[in-house]
């Protein structure tokens, strides 16, 4: 972490260079790891999130990780170090409403359907999203070839919404309202997702640190999480012990992981990241062995592993240079 200021440049990459190489397997490996202590949280949230509600878990979670590495820029950098710059205004903004829209998805869809769902939906939309915001905003033209791995991955995840549709996913009893609403939220998070990965890039190309980005892109979700939970469930916290899960949360689902993710983007191509984030549902579908609520679902396993293979598929295309 103490060299993050001066490694942002990596963010801009040449193609074919040994240093872009070499930045890009680093990308990999932090949104690797991010990918593993997400999911594993993911499903330990699912739990948790059936007796505290969404926004009231949100605030507390985000609010205590944005003092965290509020504290570690400061302590690193200075006061200065707080201080946006007029140049960064725009993607920081963009940056905080991708970043509410992202979690509050993310979170409420844990509310109502399985896990392996919700990072399905979230990671499968990520390429198409990514794919569209590239070409469009960043005129940048890619071969065919790449449009097979994002469409696969949509594929895999069309499978597992309709096994949520249908009664036949990991959590059976489960209403067709909830798993719409589940649904919905969870496609909310994922273009949301995509939207985040190319404004987290923009502001790593303005030699903006992991540790800075963190500090900055909560605002918006701190403000309508408190909004909404003053004005419905409250923000008070259940007791201690629902206090040590939700602290046991944040620490593992939000401070350990999202550095790396944010070091990551920054290093990585955003067809890349958004590619290896949707990996998310097998990782998942794993983790929900441990959750006593969960049932081995087939149709469950078929989507995963579709999301799973395509997704190697176009990490191994981008990584050989394919994408001009």
């Amino acid at each position: 972490m103490a060299n993050d200021a001066a490694t942002q440049n990596a963010g801009v990459e040449t193609s074919g260079a040994p240093e872009a190489r070499g930045s890009s397997r680093a990308g990999i490996a932090y949104v690797s790891a991010f990918l593993v202590l997400a999911n594993a949280n993911a499903v330990f949230s699912g739990n948790l999130l059936q007796s505290m509600h969404p926004f009231t878990f949100l605030f507390w979670s985000f609010f205590v990780s944005a003092v965290f590495f509020g504290i570690v820029l400061v302590a690193r950098n200075g006061f200065a170090s707080l201080k946006i710059e007029r140049a960064s205004v725009v993607p920081l903004l963009i940056l905080n409403g991708t970043t509410a829209f992202n979690w509050i998805g993310y979170f409420y869809a844990l509310h109502f359907i399985e896990p392996a769902i919700v990072s399905a939906m979230m990671g499968g939309l990520g390429p198409l999203v990514t794919i569209a915001l590239e070409r469009f905003l960043r005129k940048r033209r890619f071969p065919k070839r790449v449009y097979v791995p994002a469409a696969g991955v949509l594929l895999g995840a069309g499978m597992l919404a309709w096994a949520s549709l249908t009664g036949k996913s990991g959590l059976a009893e489960i209403s067709v309202t909830a798993s719409v609403i589940g649904l919905i939220a969870s496609t909310v998070g994922g273009v949301s997702q995509a939207l985040n990965t190319v404004a987290t890039k923009q502001l790593g190309e303005r030699a903006w640190s992991a540790t800075r980005i963190m500090t900055h892109r909560f605002y918006l979700l701190l403000v309508i999480a408190a909004g909404l939970s003053l004005s419905g469930p409250g923000l008070a916290v259940g007791g201690a012990s629902q206090a040590g899960l939700l602290a046991v949360a944040t620490v593992l689902g939000v401070i350990a992981p999202l550095w790396p993710l944010q070091r990551g983007i920054i290093l990585s191509e955003p067809f890349t990241v958004a590619a290896l984030l949707a990996l998310a549902p097998i990782l998942t579908y794993v983790f929900q062995g441990f959750d006593a609520r969960m049932h081995w679902s087939v149709l469950s396993a078929v989507g995963c592993a579709v999301v799973a293979v395509f997704t190697v598929y176009g990490t191994r295309i981008t990584q050989k240079g394919k994408i001009a």
